[in-house]
């Protein structure tokens, strides 16, 4: 069986895929996916849904889109709170977000509490202290906080 004749609509079908996926509308469909189900009734289902949102916001903040890769983020924190496996690590997302958007005093304050509560320790994907200290003193120097 040849399917050669095949080749050229699987391509346009997966080139449309992703440029939906990276639409407004693709965006959407895929919070829409990871927000269905109400969190706390099934801890493997919350586990996929709360990783999910964290990609979605990290994909986000690859295509440059911080304000929606902030609320993404913000929405995974609200609804999985510190018990979630992707806490930490997005409220540091959430600083480079607010640092890339140039809310200098706003991501110098999410450092911060990222340093008093050593979130480090919690999420290796969390630079240690030491760093993010050198970052929250960058930021307060160079934009005069």
């Amino acid at each position: 069986m040849d399917l050669s004749g095949l080749k050229w609509p699987i391509i346009i079908v997966v080139i449309v895929g992703i440029g939906f996926l990276a639409s407004s509308p693709g965006v959407d469909y895929m919070v829409r996916n990871f927000t269905q189900a109400v969190p706390g009734e099934d801890p493997d289902r919350d586990k996929i849904d709360e990783a999910g949102l964290s990609r979605v916001a990290g994909y986000l903040m690859y295509l440059w889109r911080y304000e929606r890769a902030m609320a993404v983020m913000q929405m995974a924190i609200n609804r999985y709170g510190p018990q979630g496996a992707n806490y930490w690590h997005n409220k540091y997302r959430i600083a480079r977000c607010l640092d890339r958007l140039q809310r200098y005093r706003e991501s110098h304050d999410v450092l911060q509490e990222l340093i008093q509560a050593e979130a480090s320790q919690f999420d290796d994907r969390v630079p240690n202290n030491d760093n993010l200290r050198l970052r929250a003193a960058k930021l307060k120097e160079v934009h005069e906080l």
